[in-house]
């Protein structure tokens, strides 16, 4: 595994580090001797005999003569929890090289492990957005063994409930990204972002939409906040975030913060199965409502029950406006919007057919 990571890139890098801070030169071999990087390139590639009996050792080598085969200086092995890597070399007189040859090889060694640390974490954070997709996109019914380990690894806790959010905007920078990042706590996540908008899953609690509100204070380029549901089962949270999303969208709800019990009823009558007297009613209205007039009129009416002043007032128009389109919707439609029965059926209509 960690022989692996001593290739030419990363030990040209070790050797470049090193000779900023101590001015000799250094080679860095393979586990075959071969000179990866150096200060003298026109090393790179050959073979470095000294390193082979340092290898073969497995311990320093020393040379104090310079021969035709080697040259004066000394050769250690640079070993990283139990497995050698490598090789690296100093040339020079010894009594110069010997005092600084493990202040270098301690440099290697860290450098190494540095680098090392930094791809695990990288991998780390990868197998993380692996995860998080993952796990919105499965029941509870789904989860197996494997995928509890990995939560194990990963220092998910499955077992507290969690509130999935959406923030929206025009164009979301690097730098929102980043700060929205440093407004999570332990166990919050990221699960997915775009240019435009951004999932988050939370930990459900009381002060989670005064917290939002905070976060959308942040900058003005930040236009929207769907809060959903708040389940134990990440993909449930996320699904009533995400009905939130498309019923407000749908319906051109305007609100800065909107939460997933501010529009239940229309995301639950959105999910009602279609029927053929539904598919008649859509039929009607796209054929006789182009502009949406009506169907605006019936969402203004469930919503402000039958309150004739703060109907008009919603659509500006007049009591006698509002008469004429009530009746006009009972005569294209066959459905009295006065009854209570056939006014939901509308609704239901308005709502599916604006959610296409």
């Amino acid at each position: 595994m960690y022989q692996n990571y001593l290739n030419t890139e990363n030990a040209q890098k070790i050797a470049d580090g090193i000779m900023k801070i101590i001015p000799c030169n250094i080679n860095i071999m393979d586990t075959n001797g071969v000179i990866l990087a150096s200060g003298d390139k026109r090393k790179l590639g050959t073979l470095h005999q000294g390193s082979l009996t340092a290898l073969k050792r497995k311990e320093s080598y020393v040379v104090y003569e310079t021969t035709s085969t080697e040259q004066k200086g000394i050769s250690l092995p640079i070993i990283y929890n139990n497995s050698i890597l490598g090789v690296i070399a100093i040339n020079g007189e010894v009594e110069e090289v010997m005092p600084i040859g493990q202040i270098c090889l301690s440099i290697a060694v860290l450098m190494i492990e540095n680098r090392l640390l930094s791809d695990m974490t990288a991998i780390k954070e990868n197998r993380l957005k692996d995860f998080l997709y993952e796990w919105i996109g499965l029941g509870q019914e789904e989860y197996n063994d494997a995928f509890y380990d990995q939560a194990a690894y990963l220092g998910i806790n499955l077992k507290i409930p969690r509130t999935a959010v959406i923030i929206t905007s025009g164009h979301i920078r690097y730098s929102i990204i980043d700060i929205i990042k440093n407004r999570l706590s332990t166990d919050e996540y990221i699960v997915r972002q775009g240019m435009d908008e951004v999932l988050l899953l939370f930990q459900s609690g009381e002060r989670l939409k005064a917290r939002l509100e905070k976060i959308m204070e942040v900058s003005g380029d930040l236009e929207h906040c769907y809060i959903g549901e708040s389940n134990i089962v990440a993909s449930r949270a996320t699904s009533s975030v995400m009905q939130t999303f498309h019923i407000a969208s749908a319906l051109k709800i305007r609100k800065r913060i909107l939460c997933y019990h501010e529009v239940a009823l229309e995301c639950l009558l959105n999910n009602i199965e279609m029927t053929r007297e539904l598919d008649e009613i859509i039929h009607l209205l796209e054929a006789q409502d182009v502009d949406g007039v009506l169907r605006e009129t019936i969402s203004a009416y469930v919503e402000h029950n039958d309150n004739y002043s703060q109907i008009c007032e919603k659509l500006h128009i007049h009591r006698n406006t509002l008469n004429y389109r009530l009746a006009k919707i009972e005569e294209l439609l066959n459905k009295n919007p006065r009854r209570a029965k056939e006014l939901i059926l509308l609704y239901i209509a308005t709502i599916k057919m604006s959610s296409r």
